[in-house]
Order: C-alpha cells, then sequence, then structure tokens
C-alpha cells in the first residue's frame, strides 16, 4: 500500500513537472508541435517573460497562432501568422516541419493555412521568442532565417522596422463577443511618394488620411523620393521615418517601459506604454486628437459628430445600409430620377464631406455653385463657403460636421421628396410654409429660389429661438444597441445557411466534421469574396452581358446583390485544367491583397469544379485601346486622349507597374502589359488589369535572380512581347519594361507600334523614333489628332523613356521606380 501510493505521488509530480516545463517552453525543436487544444498550457515564452507566443483564443472555436504581451492585464496581440485565416479549437497544430524546416499552421482537417515559408530551409533548428518579441526560426547556431519581425500585422514593436514591402493593417473586431480577428480597413506604409502614410480603403472607396492630404509634403514637413522607406519605434519612445516623419512618445526616455505602436481599429495610429504596476497600457502619443478627421469612420453618405465621443449619423435623406457597421455608411431613401428631373437642396451648416470633388474649386457665387451642380448628373452635392469657394461633390463620404467647421454642404434630391424629421442633437430643421414652399435663410445671399431649387436648412446650434428642442440622440442610440444585441443573436442562428451548399459563399477548406458556427462565420471577415457559381451566374444574368474578350477568358458585367456593379472574368478552361481549387485560391489569396489606385482590385472569386472566375471592380471608361484607336472599335465615337491625359496615364501605368515589381507582398510580372490591359475610370486614371493572371516570384529571392521560366498558362501578345520572352528565355520584371515602352510610343503616336504583331515593325519604329530624336523634330512623332498640342519637354522623355525601355539588352532596361521618377520630374513642365 505505501509503496504503491509513492509510485502515484512520484507519477502525479513527474506529470505536473512536465506541464509545468511545457508551460514555460523556451523553444520549440525541429519534428515538435503545440497543439490547439493546449493552448492554456503549451506556449513559448520569452526568456525575460515579457511575451508568449501560441494558440490564441479569439471565441470559443476560432483560435489564432499569436505573439501577446505576457505582463499586460489581458493578452495584447501584437503579431499573428494569419487573420484572415484563423484555425479551429480541434485538431490543429503548430509544427516545425521536420522535412522542410518552416513553421506549419493546420487546421482540424490537417490542411496547412499558413508556414513561415514556402520552401523553408533544411538548416532550420528550432524556434525561439526572443525579448523583444520577434518570433524567430534559428539554425544550430543561432543564426535566424526567418522571423515575424518581417511579416507585422497591426503593431510594430521597438526596434522593429517597417520597410517598402510591409505594412501595418488595423483589425477590425467583429463577432457577438467582439474579441474575433479580422484585417479592417485602415494601413500604414508608404505611398508611391515614399512617404511614410495611413492608408483607407474599403474596396469601393479609398484615400490617404495621415499626413494631412491637403498639404503639400513641405508644409507637412515630410520627404518625398527616398527610396530607403524604412520606419522604427526605439525603446526610449521616439519615431522617426526616412521620409521626416518623426514624434516622441509622452514618456519619452524612459528606458524600463514597454512600448508598443499600433494602428487600431479606428484608423488612430497610437503610440502605448506598460504601466508594469497594474499591467495597463496607456496612450502616449496619437496620430489624431479628433477621431472625426479619420476617413471612413461613418461610411459613405453619413457625417461623424463629436459629442463627446465619436458618434456618426446618416445625411439628410439617407438611411443606414447595415444597422450592424458603420463602416458600409448610409443609402439613399429617394428614389434616383432622371439627370433632367427637378431637384431642391438640403443644407448641412458647418459641415464637409472631404474629397472625391468633381473640380480642384472655383470662385463662385452660391447660385451659380447650385446651377452647375443641378445641370451635372455627376453632382449630388456641392459644399459652399462663405469666401465663394464652390466644390463639388461626387460622393458623399468622410463627413464631418462640427461648430466653426467653415461652409455649408448641400445635398440634391428631388423637388418631391418628403423630408423626414431629424432626430440628431447637432442639427435643427427649420420649415417655412410647409416643403411645398420651402425658402432660404435671409443670411445665405444671391441665390434665387424656384420649385427645382428648394433648399431645407438644417442649422448647427445650441440655441433654438424660441423652439422646440432637437431631440437627444441618445435615447436612440440605446434603444439601438438593444436591438442590436438581438439582430446578433438571429444572425449566430441562421450563421449557418449562408454556409450551406447553396449559400452564396464557400469555405475554402472541406472539414473533416462539422464545424460551429463562430468559426465559419470568422471566414467572411477577409473582404476577398469567394463565391459560388450560382451566385456568379444570377449576378450576371446568366453571363448576358459581354464586355470584353482576351486570351485567357471572356469579361462579364454583373451586379452583385449588394448593388455593386463588377467585372466577371471567366477563365479559359486551358487555365482551369492546369490550376486546381486549392492552387488557384492560394494565388487568388495573395493577389487580393494587393491594392494600388493604379491596379483594377480583385474583390472575388468563384473556384467550383472546372470554373475558374475572377470578380474584379468595374472601371467605367473600358480600356485605352478603344481610347486610343478608334478605328478598332468598329468605328466607335470616342473622344480624343489631350496630352495631358496621356501623360498622367503614362504616369500612372509605370506607377502600377512599379508597385507590382518592388513594393507589393509579392514580386509580380504582368507578363501581358499591352493598352487592352489599361482600363480608364471617369477621370481617366489608368488601372491596369489581368495582373491577377501574372507570374508570381517568390519574394525570398535575392533582387538580381527574381527570374523564372516562361510560363505555358499566360502568354504575352506579340509586337509587346520582350525578345528573350519570344525566345522562351528565362523572363524577369524587365519584360514589363518592354512592353511599357511599346505602349509609351502608342501614346505619343496614337497608333499601334506593331500593328501586324511582328517584332520587326517595333524595331522599325525604334529605329525612326531614335532618328527623330537626333534631328529634333519629334513633334512629328506626335499623334495628328493632338494638332501639336503637347509639351515639348515631356515629349522628349516619354520617347527617351520610351527608347530606353526598349532595348534589346534587358540589362540595360530602367527599372519602373527609375522611369516613375524620370516622368514625375516632368510632370508640371
Amino acid at each position: 500500500m505505501g509503496r504503491s501510493f509513492i509510485l502515484v505521488l512520484l507519477i502525479t509530480v513527474g506529470f505536473s513537472f512536465l506541464l509545468a516545463a511545457a508551460a514555460e517552453r523556451d523553444s520549440l525543436p525541429r519534428g515538435a508541435s503545440i497543439a490547439v487544444e493546449d493552448y492554456a498550457t503549451d506556449f513559448l515564452r520569452s526568456p525575460d517573460g515579457t511575451f508568449a507566443c501560441g494558440f490564441y483564443r479569439a471565441s470559443p472555436t476560432v483560435f489564432t497562432f499569436s505573439v501577446w504581451f505576457a505582463r499586460a492585464k489581458g493578452r495584447t496581440v501584437v503579431w499573428t501568422a494569419d487573420r484572415a485565416r484563423p484555425v479551429h479549437s480541434k485538431g490543429s497544430r503548430l509544427t516545425l516541419d521536420k522535412r522542410r524546416g518552416a513553421l506549419v499552421l493546420t487546421d482540424c482537417d490537417g490542411e496547412p493555412v499558413w508556414n513561415s515559408s514556402s520552401a523553408g530551409t533544411p538548416a532550420a533548428e528550432r524556434v525561439r521568442l526572443r525579448d523583444t518579441g520577434n518570433l524567430v526560426v534559428e539554425d544550430a547556431r543561432g543564426k535566424t532565417l526567418w522571423k515575424s519581425f518581417d511579416f507585422p500585422t497591426d503593431t510594430l514593436l521597438p526596434t522593429q522596422r517597417l520597410t517598402a514591402a510591409t505594412h501595418l493593417v488595423s483589425t477590425a473586431h467583429v463577432g457577438s463577443d467582439g474579441r474575433l480577428l479580422a484585417s479592417g480597413y485602415y494601413s500604414l506604409g508608404f505611398s508611391d511618394y515614399a512617404m511614410l502614410s495611413l492608408f483607407y480603403d474599403n474596396g469601393n472607396f479609398s484615400s490617404i488620411y495621415w499626413p494631412n492630404p491637403y498639404n503639400n509634403y513641405v508644409t507637412n514637413n515630410r520627404r518625398i523620393y527616398n527610396f530607403s522607406r524604412e520606419a522604427a519605434m526605439d525603446a526610449l519612445g521616439e519615431f522617426f521615418s526616412s521620409d521626416n516623419a518623426h514624434f516622441q512618445a509622452a514618456d519619452f526616455g524612459a528606458a524600463a517601459v514597454r512600448r508598443r505602436l499600433t494602428l487600431d481599429a479606428d484608423g488612430n495610429l497610437r503610440a502605448y506604454s506598460l504601466d508594469a504596476a497594474t499591467g495597463k497600457w496607456a496612450v502616449s502619443w496619437m496620430a489624431f486628437g479628433h477621431p472625426c478627421i479619420i476617413h471612413g469612420v461613418c461610411g459613405a453618405n453619413a457625417v461623424c459628430l463629436y459629442a463627446p465621443v465619436p458618434s456618426c449619423a446618416c445625411a439628410p435623406g439617407h438611411e443606414r445600409a447595415d444597422p450592424r457597421d458603420w463602416s458600409r455608411g448610409c443609402v439613399p431613401t429617394f428614389r434616383q430620377h432622371d439627370c433632367g428631373a427637378p431637384t431642391k437642396l438640403m443644407a448641412l451648416p458647418h459641415s464637409d464631406f472631404w474629397g472625391y470633388d468633381l473640380n480642384d474649386g472655383q470662385i463662385m457665387p452660391l447660385h451659380a455653385c447650385a446651377g452647375i451642380c443641378r445641370a451635372s448628373c455627376a453632382c449630388v452635392a456641392f459644399q459652399h463657403k462663405q469666401n465663394m469657394e464652390c466644390y463639388l461633390k461626387s460622393v458623399l463620404f468622410n463627413g464631418m460636421t462640427f461648430p466653426g467647421l467653415p461652409g455649408t454642404v448641400y445635398i440634391k434630391v428631388p423637388a418631391d421628396f418628403v423630408v423626414p424629421e431629424f432626430h440628431v442633437h447637432q442639427w435643427q430643421a427649420h420649415v417655412h410654409g410647409g416643403l411645398d414652399l420651402l425658402k432660404l435663410e435671409d443670411n445665405v445671399p444671391g441665390c434665387a429660389v424656384s420649385v427645382q431649387d428648394k433648399v431645407l436648412l438644417l442649422n448647427v446650434s445650441h440655441e433654438h429661438s424660441g423652439e422646440a428642442p432637437a431631440k437627444p440622440v441618445w435615447p436612440y442610440l440605446y434603444g439601438f444597441l438593444s436591438a442590436l444585441l438581438v439582430v446578433e443573436a438571429i444572425v449566430i442562428g441562421l450563421g449557418c445557411c449562408l454556409f450551406s451548399k447553396k449559400g452564396l459563399f464557400r469555405s475554402s477548406s472541406s472539414p473533416v466534421y462539422p464545424m460551429d458556427e463562430g468559426y465559419k462565420r470568422i471566414l467572411l471577415t477577409s473582404s476577398f469574396q469567394r463565391y459560388s457559381y450560382a451566385a456568379i451566374k444570377k449576378a450576371t444574368g446568366n453571363f448576358a452581358d459581354v464586355i470584353g474578350c482576351g486570351g485567357s477568358g471572356v469579361v462579364y458585367k454583373g451586379i452583385l446583390d449588394d448593388g455593386r456593379v463588377v467585372a466577371v472574368k471567366a477563365l479559359t478552361t486551358s487555365v482551369s485544367r492546369c490550376h486546381g481549387e486549392e492552387e488557384f485560391e492560394a494565388e487568388l489569396s495573395v493577389i487580393s491583397r494587393i491594392y494600388h489606385m493604379n491596379l483594377v482590385r480583385i474583390i472575388g472569386c468563384c473556384s467550383q469544379g472546372k470554373h475558374r472566375i475572377l470578380v474584379s471592380e468595374f472601371i467605367e471608361k473600358g480600356s485605352l485601346a478603344t481610347m486610343l484607336f478608334p478605328a478598332e472599335d468598329n468605328g466607335s465615337d470616342h473622344d480624343v486622349l489631350g496630352w495631358r491625359q496621356r501623360f498622367r496615364i503614362a504616369v500612372g501605368v509605370a506607377r502600377g507597374l512599379a508597385y507590382l515589381h518592388s513594393e507589393c507582398l509579392q514580386w509580380i510580372i504582368h507578363c501581358d502589359m499591352k493598352p487592352e490591359n489599361i482600363l480608364l475610370d471617369r477621370d481617366l486614371e489608368p488601372k491596369i488589369t489581368d495582373f491577377g493572371l501574372a507570374k508570381l516570384l517568390d519574394r525570398s529571392a535575392s533582387r538580381t535572380r527574381r527570374e523564372a521560366k516562361p510560363s505555358r498558362r499566360i502568354r504575352g501578345t506579340r509586337g509587346y512581347m520582350a525578345p528573350e520572352w519570344v525566345s522562351s528565355l528565362a523572363v524577369s520584371d524587365k519584360v514589363d519594361v518592354y512592353s511599357f515602352g511599346v505602349v509609351l510610343l502608342e501614346l505619343v503616336r496614337g497608333v499601334r507600334v506593331a500593328d501586324g504583331g511582328q517584332d520587326e515593325d517595333v524595331r522599325a519604329v525604334v529605329k525612326a523614333v531614335r532618328e527623330k530624336m537626333q534631328s529634333g523634330d519629334v513633334e512629328d512623332l506626335v499623334d495628328e489628332r493632338l494638332a501639336g498640342e503637347c509639351s515639348r519637354a515631356q515629349l522628349k522623355v516619354v520617347l527617351g523613356t520610351a527608347l530606353s525601355c526598349l532595348e534589346e539588352d534587358r540589362s540595360r532596361r530602367p527599372s519602373m521606380s527609375a522611369v516613375v521618377q524620370a516622368l514625375v520630374l516632368v510632370e508640371d513642365a
């Protein structure tokens, strides 16, 4: 009996010792793994105990592999392997793969959902979490082979560097418990001008909102075109960037304080300091003291009010698009009339919707500004300031109102629209003689009022001049929050319906057993959607409206259930055969994270059976080819592109290609750069399309070895293909440089360079251009439809750049970044 008791005691002590050892694991050796079921006891710790790493419990059924502050109250996550793809609470594992030497995260069905590198390295020996919070894969000598600091999420830790290839992306909170993690709409990174900036992009609207976009870089005390592009915060609380962005934390100099710089879910960039005694965080610096300045806080057709915390309100005549999410903004409650139908104006004093102006602002009286807006179908509203500045608005976005803000916004609505009662404490309606007999207030000068131009004035005031005070907004907010809880419960109950076989979206994984609803719902948090084939057929009206054809597939116009107009590209059957579902979706998951103002945004895909379909944003004006070569478009009547427009298109395309080659998450070559793959929006801003089918190059390769064998899946177009591509030699990003050179010549000449698709045609044109450049008769090369109207300085740079791009020897061709620099230098010439 005594021996048995001692044996049991020894086993118990030994088991407890193993648990303690697991809880204090300082490294993960090659071939070892961590199971999600042991998340509470099995994780890595940094040597000083500040950081921990393991499975983070986002909800009862959803986990991420993350690094967090162990000494903070609650777990403050600073890095996550892949927020867009969490794992289930059963069967998921993190392993240092014994064969490849890479960290591999697998889901409940054993399928990999993330790995530390695509190839791994045989030299990998162990995984450690360092005192800086950096998770590293090391070899036997302690040399770093991979580190999490190269792949930040929403937080930058001291000594961690932000580079041209990395961004901080905000976290969006979803789910009933508010703890499920997903990527948000805000990001911090370097712009095309090498300036550290805060970006907002929800898929429909995008903008830079820090530093102040209405100031030039000198006023913002920044430097541009500094291509070192690095930023970091040190342990003392000082932040510095290569473009001269700089700040110090309020407690700067305190060496023992733990810090972090986080791009929060509300779009504000904040520095935090940890109070070691309480384990709580304190804000020691933030980019915005007034949160309503942050773009996208309230979405489209909504304004942000600060009283004394940010709150949102729909503009008059609008209602919330989604009661659960203000970022989706508001939609009109009135019916959109024909362009020439009678309208009236509703005025919002001390308000503005920043950006998306139809012009740069003009000086004119109110009645003239109103007349221009009424006459323009694209104008939905305008702002007029007391100094007679008129700004026409094509989109109501980034709305803000507070007493003292100069200017009044006038929203255009149908003349017969009945304005509902408003319950916003900063606005008060003054109605004179009923809505059919509205008049302007006396203090708005010089505007004749007619049935076609009626105005409802909403005053921002705290004094009500004897009228009944406006009802406070807080009871409605409290009521809304209560209703939200009920709605959330209903949504959770119906979640399984959305993921049935007949649902709109498909999960990219195939679980081996039924998933909990919380796990399924987290897959919807990515802005990149997966559509069923039935949903695509519905959106396109059974593929009725063809808007383009090409070697890789047919493009159709479609309308999604949320009203968005999209372009739907059904890829050819050869592409379908070459790409399996997993491979196709893996490539698209990378490409979907690429965004740039000069690239068409891919918003979703369908990979079902033999079908491979891309869903992207719809670009209004069509391709550059139809605008530049109207004779090829069945004689369609198009406006002639002016020289300024052509030069702007050249610069935009160059910036888009430079981004693909050197700035996005993966190095990408297009391989089919031509006017047909350059689309123009309504402002004639170019957007490169079909880069989603381009060849992806491994970012881990060195810059001098970024080349690959030609792909059989994607072929270029004769006349635009570089010599090495035609000869089936290894290709690099210089094939795009060559194609861009051809496009430049076509922008100048207005005709095809290789009309018959022969390389000899290109060589003949290049020879002729060189001769004209030497003789100085460059104007003879310009499209005769321009009637000689062009900038000679810009023309010479464009032609010189084109000739450099068209060098037979690819080593003599410039990079696209150098091309951008050359063109931008004469942008104002």
